[in-house]
């Protein structure tokens, strides 16, 4: 028997094998390997149970596609994403933001003043997070929101708001359904 050939019933086998094996070893793995499996697992629920070793709790029914990555801070979880929030592949949080190579530039007054950001990242429920999206520290995204693909968000979202761009800004309200006028 070739030993690259398998069948439909032994994949099945091997995949619940690995399922039921990271389920176990959760907490317990070198935290690299962690890191790796809360980004690019296939499985969600994996990538959802091992979330914590990037900085990352999420409520129930909270999932997220392949490739969140984040940039976390000084505390141990620096993301807190609420209930039923769906969020799309490549989303970038960043808690901690300074030219971590730089001496002299860090010192700078505008550099420390304007550029140099520390903060938790708050996603509240029902929230959906395109692909592509950056969420700078500090920002808390408001219930019920949506953030387009691609937009770099610096400021709080509001709740039941579109936003979108570089920089987010906010371009529908959901309740009413009119667009925000410049």
């Amino acid at each position: 028997m070739n030993p690259l050939k398998f069948d439909e019933n032994e994949l099945d086998k091997l995949d619940e094998f690995l399922f039921d094996t990271l389920i176990n070893f959760e907490g317990k793995l070198p935290n690299r390997f962690g890191k790796f499996l809360a980004m690019y697992y296939p499985d969600a629920r994996i990538r959802k149970k091992y979330a914590n070793y990037i900085g990352v709790e999420m409520g129930e029914q909270t999932y997220s596609n392949l490739g969140l990555k984040v940039v976390p801070n000084d505390n141990k979880i620096c993301v807190h994403i609420g209930k039923e929030v769906s969020i799309a592949p490549n989303v970038v949080f960043i808690c901690e933001s300074y030219a971590n190579n730089g001496t002299e530039i860090n010192e700078l007054d505008y550099v420390k003043n304007h550029l140099v950001k520390n903060g938790d990242i708050i996603i509240e429920d029902n929230v959906w997070i395109g692909t592509n999206v950056t969420i700078m520290p500090g920002v808390t995204v408001g219930r019920c929101s949506i953030i387009g693909a691609g937009s770099i968000v610096f400021d709080n979202v509001d709740s039941f708001s579109i936003y979108a761009g570089v920089p987010a800004k906010k371009i529908r309200d959901l309740k009413s359904g009119e667009r925000t006028k410049e």
